[in-house]
């Protein structure tokens, strides 16, 4: 009879411990989200997550790119072409501190014209936001 019991006790455990595991998984980490992946692997630096246009410089669309500390990031092309509301993916670690600057790709003979910028507050996960260069606005979400 004691064995009976344990057993049953040890089946209960199994079960409740299993439906933990199963419901406590966030779904971007159970649907192999690379961004949700990619935090952990900022270190002591600050995850960009995605940038949304909320107002954009130009007629219909912007064609921007981000520095970091003067350096361009993001994207691996030229720019990406942003209309009001759409949200695009970034998807990069930048250090704590670092000067972030949103720009607008001009063609020649004009400059490439700045959206806005920021410095990254490392020990802080917040939204930021790119403002006014243009009348163009945007929003970025950072992770520490």
């Amino acid at each position: 009879m004691r064995t009976w019991r344990k057993a049953s006790k040890l089946a209960a455990v199994v079960t409740v411990a299993g439906g933990l595991a199963l419901t406590g998984t966030s779904a971007a980490v159970a649907d192999g989200n690379p961004a949700q992946k990619r935090i952990g692997q900022c270190g002591t630096g600050v995850f960009l997550d995605g940038i949304r246009a909320l107002a954009v410089s130009e007629n219909s669309r912007d064609e921007v790119y981000i520095t970091s500390n003067g350096t361009k990031i993001w994207p691996a092309g030229a720019y990406v072409s942003m209309a009001v509301n759409q949200r695009v993916e970034v998807d990069k670690c930048v250090p704590s501190n670092a000067q972030i600057r949103l720009m607008e790709y001009d063609d020649w003979p004009d400059p490439n014209d700045t959206i806005g910028g920021f410095t990254v507050q490392g020990e802080r996960t917040i939204d930021y936001e790119f403002c006014c260069g243009d009348n163009g606005r945007y929003r970025i979400g950072a992770i520490a």
